[in-house]
């Protein structure tokens, strides 16, 4: 007769115990998912419930992460394995804005050229608006990177990582970063994410496009109306995928503090307080900027005060654009004509904001959360980028999320995309600094230009 130990039996009730615990913690996730999915939109606004899914999810995954530190090795195990299906939910979530991001970019850049009106010669507004637009997004990109790389806001504390060096691994310099972001073929640049070159070509595709038109509209038709049909149905499914924002913020939350405990709500403090910080130096170079075209900082903010308590309230850009665009013409004394297209044009294609201020900072805190490490090449290539993303997200649902996955994909570091699912939990809060900014710049944009047209 086989004789059973007592202890092979405390064994098989503790695995068979461990296995119910876990399915009644996978199932209370689930069922939280599902509870957010849930909650009314007429009684909470879509940040509310971005937030209380970061926040449902914090808690969890804190629970979760509390078990995981006792000495007790099932216990941790079962930690451990809750943790993989939070990561899941959330790496797949992440992954659907892969999806979209990298072929939007593509269409976004040829309908920016076929529905750019044509010019037999480019005026001096044209020239200007294009120029100080460009150039205040590439400084708020810079701005935000350095800031983010001098505090180092995406290295865990208690680690002896680095997030930037100043030396060039051989075979990285700036000749072969330039060949890696060359068009290589439509089907291999959306497989490997290269969002430049897709960029590049779009442009060319447009141009080509634009040039047919003329002659052979009838020919062409079929392919304009391809791009729009296909831009709208992708920013459709755009809106569908930030819909679920919520329940995505839930489990990225739940996957990073079950990980990292109470060391990753450190980490996003510390990196919101860099942005506001960001964002004050950028009001400064605005401020400059404004002074040069001839209005002085308390002009300034008496003319705009309207447009940016607006901006506070309801983290629009769009929605602050009349004000902004009254407090130039009205309470600035400023040529309406030029500045309201100057302003207009700085909100859809050059928020410094959620353009370039926060995709940049974003960009710095997953390659530092990713522990990789960024050179003086990578800096300028991150800004780069994004000045040139700031045509190619013309017109796409939220944009900041959008910019921020296209930046990391712009200098190659596709590895580091896991580490943007934090800055979605807690866009709501990043929204607000980073909309006065788009508000203020727009304002600075449009004085600065009508400044240098009415010369």
């Amino acid at each position: 007769m086989t004789t059973v130990n007592s202890n092979e039996i405390l064994n098989a009730l503790d695995i068979y115990q461990g296995h119910w615990e876990r399915l009644i913690w996978i199932g209370a996730f689930f069922a939280m998912l599902f509870g957010l999915s849930r909650l009314p939109k007429k009684k909470f606004s879509f940040a509310t419930r971005v937030l209380m899914g970061s926040g449902a999810g914090t808690v969890f995954g804190m629970a979760v992460w509390m078990v995981s530190q006792t000495e007790i090795s099932s216990s941790s195990t079962m930690a451990d394995n809750l943790g993989q299906w939070f990561g899941l939910v959330a790496h797949g979530y992440l992954s659907l804005f892969l999806c979209v991001v990298v072929p939007m970019i593509f269409l976004a850049s040829i309908r920016l050229v076929i529905h750019t009106p044509a010019e037999k010669q480019v005026s001096s507004l044209t020239r200007w608006k294009k120029r100080v637009n460009t150039g205040m997004v590439a400084i708020s990109a810079l701005i935000a990177a350095c800031l983010g790389l001098f505090f180092q806001v995406g290295l865990v504390p208690g680690t002896n990582g680095e997030v930037f060096q100043w030396s060039v691994a051989e075979g990285a310099g700036i000749l072969h970063v330039i060949a890696d972001r060359i068009p290589a073929g439509l089907g291999l640049d959306l497989v490997f994410g290269n969002v430049v070159g897709l960029f590049v070509f779009g442009i060319y595709i447009g141009i080509a496009a634009r040039r047919m038109s003329g002659k052979y509209m009838d020919t062409v038709k079929p392919v304009f109306d391809l791009v729009d049909g296909a831009f709208s149905v992708g920013t459709s499914v755009c809106k569908t995928i930030i819909a679920y924002k919520p329940m995505g913020a839930a489990a990225i939350m739940a996957y990073l503090t079950s990980c990292h405990g109470w060391v990753i709500l450190l980490m996003l403090v510390k990196m919101l307080l860099v942005l506001c910080l960001g964002a004050v130096l950028m009001l400064l170079v605005q401020l400059l900027l404004s002074a040069i075209g001839g209005v002085g900082p308390a002009a300034f903010f008496q003319a705009g005060k309207a447009a940016m308590v607006k901006a506070l309230k309801t983290r629009s850009g769009a929605a602050c654009l009349p004000e902004a665009q009254q407090a130039l013409a009205e309470g600035l004394g400023r040529n309406r004509e030029i500045t309201d297209v100057v302003s207009a044009y700085a909100i859809s294609s050059g928020m410094q904001g959620c353009g370039a201020l926060f995709p940049s900072m974003a960009a710095v805190f997953a390659i530092g959360l990713s522990n990789m490490v960024m050179t003086p090449v990578d800096v300028v290539l991150l800004a780069v980028v994004i000045a040139l993303m700031s045509y190619g997200i013309t017109d796409l649902p939220g944009t900041a999320t959008m910019a921020e996955f296209a930046a990391v994909l712009g200098v190659g570091m596709q590895e580091a995309i896991p580490g943007l699912g934090a800055m979605i939990a807690i866009d709501p809060i990043a929204d607000v600094p980073r909309t006065l900014i788009n508000v203020t710049g727009c304002m600075a944009n449009g004085i600065f230009v009508e400044r240098m047209v009415r010369k």
